[in-house]
């Protein structure tokens, strides 16, 4: 299905950066968008007002007015499209007071490129999406009619309309005259005290207060209480209007951990980077060197260094599937087969006290999922489940056929109506208290015992669904038990699984040469050293300025390998560099970096992409792939 192109406007009195700023847009991979000019603050401030486009660009100086006054006075005459403010040189406080005001985001001319650009674009679009959701789900609840109810000064009920009987589970005769705070309300409820004393001192309250439904089940009301006097002007009932806002909350606390994962995601992304970088040269070292010994104690160190490394490599993994999400290869997926893997391995592993069940439905639909990291979700979720049980219980894999719809589909932050394969994994634990069930998918966060969790195994799993285009939920009851509900999107396309064990692991090669670009030295080195000892010749490269210059003075070589992150010249621009040039040879990029990374590297002319850590094997299979055209 071709989706609508964005509307865009840019606000930019300057000719030149405003053709600047269109030539950034055209480059645009996730939209195709159409570009409207307003020369001067007037026009751009009609433009934004008229609420024809999905976001705006504005300049910072604009004649005699600047774009913060602008800002101000869309938002004034109520103008919902995010704004975006553009200036020539950063301002610390100009950012603070512009996201302040309401900017979507601030960005630097001279520090914006096209992904940065049509990323800042697509975020401010996707956080007015999930705005609307809320203004919706709250429009909803204000035409919903309000529970009405009336008490004396005793506190017994003298009114109890039709809609309080649905919000509490509880009739009129079954209420009427009686006192019902112990049954709504706990007793110790602090707001509830400060209702009753506000009430009789000032004549009204309004406030929030948890209440419990007649079946247990606890919500949140907006509450307004007014007390009512009789014709001598004494007081005679309390008049309490509530609106049902639990649905409201759930859907700002989803949001706003959204916001949270979003940003700690950037800062462990780049952490996580510079670790893998480490991590490659001591895996490659690892297996060069226990290829040249036979001292059997130092091949028992090499394997627990090794060892060691493949599990920081593994927490690498994690970090990043979580913060910007990795690469993997995505198709048809029959998940029955990887739920009886993970059962296998649940059985040989997992205490005997805990019984391990599975309900698969017969017509499973294929999913659009990578096996190895469907695998590490379950296992994830077993895990956990294991956890909550230390003194035995029973442990549910489900899969069955789910369509969500648009309704169920605006309960979770990240759904969207279509057909998914649903995967359940519930348990007979302890369960997870409500106070921290909103925290349970945000990194580092975990209810163990210090040094029992890394706190990564749930936000892993959350970042990886969602990078599949699914979603996730938890629903648990303290001393019952947890299930997490997992929403794989079902695969239209019916692509088929390519088997990678049969292209075997001892991939040599016959003498062609490699141009290896790295700015790292020992993973330039160590690279190197394992090439050459699988049958390759090797050239190498600080950076993409350098590997220009490397091809012309060698016009032999069949493959470049290349680093994405790299000073000078990084990989992108170098492979759309050679691409440029008519260079066919193939080209691997590769980095520890997810998220847009590979994609681009790949769009620019990349016949593959190997993320790092990459161990000798993945890299030699990588290498003799691209030689042959696979």
């Amino acid at each position: 299905m071709v989706q609508d192109p964005i509307r865009i406007l840019i606000v930019e009195d300057d000719e030149d950066d405003y053709f600047i700023a269109r030539r950034l847009l055209s480059q645009a991979r996730a939209f195709a968008c159409e570009v409207t000019w307003a020369d001067a603050f007037e026009r751009g401030l009609d433009a934004i007002a008229s609420g024809a486009f999905d976001v705006a660009l504005v300049d910072y100086r604009l004649g005699p007015h600047d774009g913060l006054d602008l800002l101000r006075q869309a938002k004034q005459r109520g103008c919902i499209t995010p704004i975006i403010l553009l200036t020539g040189q950063g301002d610390l406080d100009v950012d603070l007071t512009a996201m302040a005001a309401g900017a979507a985001d601030y960005l630097v001319k001279g520090a914006i490129d096209a992904p940065l650009l049509e990323r800042s674009i697509r975020y401010a679009i996707e956080r007015k999406r999930a705005e609307e959701r809320i203004r919706e789900q709250a429009a909803l609840l204000d035409k919903a009619r309000d529970a009405i109810s009336a008490y004396d000064l005793e506190g017994r009920v003298t009114y109890w309309n039709k809609s309080a009987e649905r919000l509490t589970g509880w009739t009129a005769d079954e209420v009427l005259g009686q006192r019902v705070d112990d049954r709504l309300h706990d007793a110790d409820d602090p707001a509830l005290a400060a209702a009753h004393r506000q009430v009789r001192e000032a004549g009204e309250w309004a406030g929030e207060l948890r209440q419990r439904t007649r079946d247990g089940q606890e919500i949140i009301v907006e509450s307004r209480w007014t007390l009512v006097r009789d014709a001598a002007g004494h007081p005679r009932t309390i008049l309490v209007i509530n609106t049902d806002v639990t649905e409201r909350k759930r859907l700002e606390a989803r949001f706003l951990q959204a916001q949270r994962l979003e940003s700690i995601g950037r800062l462990v992304s780049g952490i996580a980077h510079d670790l893998g970088n480490l991590l490659v040269p001591i895996q490659l070292g690892v297996e060069v060197l226990q290829a040249r010994l036979d001292d059997p104690r130092a091949l028992r160190t090499l394997g627990m260094i090794g060892k060691s490394a493949r599990r920081g490599a593994d927490m690498v993994k994690q970090v990043l599937a979580f913060a910007r999400g990795v690469p993997s290869d995505r198709v048809a997926l029959d998940v029955s087969g990887v739920i009886d893997e993970v059962v296998k391995l649940v059985g040989e592993t997992f205490p005997a006290s805990i019984r391990v069940t599975t309900a698969l439905a017969d017509d499973l639909w294929p999913a659009l999922a990578d096996a190895t990291q469907l695998q590490q979700v379950l296992m994830n979720l077993c895990v956990n489940a294991r956890d909550a049980m230390p003194e035995g219980g029973r442990l549910s894999i489900e899969a069955a056929n789910v369509r969500i719809d648009a309704q169920h589909a605006k309960l979770h932050l990240d759904g969207r109506p279509g057909r998914y394969v649903k995967l359940s994994v519930t348990d007979t634990g302890n369960g997870i208290p409500q106070e921290v069930i909103d925290k349970v998918f945000e990194p580092f966060f975990t209810t163990k015992a210090p040094g029992k969790g890394t706190g990564l195994g749930l936000s892993t799993v959350y970042s990886i669904i969602k990078s599949h285009g699914g979603f996730v939920g938890v629903y648990s009851e303290p001393g019952k038990g947890t299930t997490f509900n997992v929403y794989l999107p079902v695969a239209e396309d019916g692509t088929v699984a390519v088997d990678e064990a049969a292209a075997g692991t001892a991939c040599r090669g016959h003498g062609e040469q490699v141009l290896v670009v790295d700015d790292e030295d020992p993973i330039r080195d160590v690279t190197r050293e394992v090439l050459e000892g699988h049958g390759y010749r090797v050239v190498t490269a600080r950076d993409g300025v350098e590997a220009l210059r490397r091809i012309e003075a060698h016009p032999d070589l069949a493959l470049v390998l290349t680093d994405l992150s790299m000073p000078e010249m990084d990989g992108v621009t170098l492979i759309r560099t050679l691409r440029q040039r008519g260079d066919a040879r193939p080209i691997i990029a590769s980095s520890g970096i997810g998220g847009d990374r590979p994609d681009e590297a790949l769009a620019a002319g990349a016949d593959a992409f190997l993320p790092k850590p990459y161990t000798a094997d993945r890299l030699c299979l990588a290498v003799q792939r691209a030689l042959n055209g696979e």
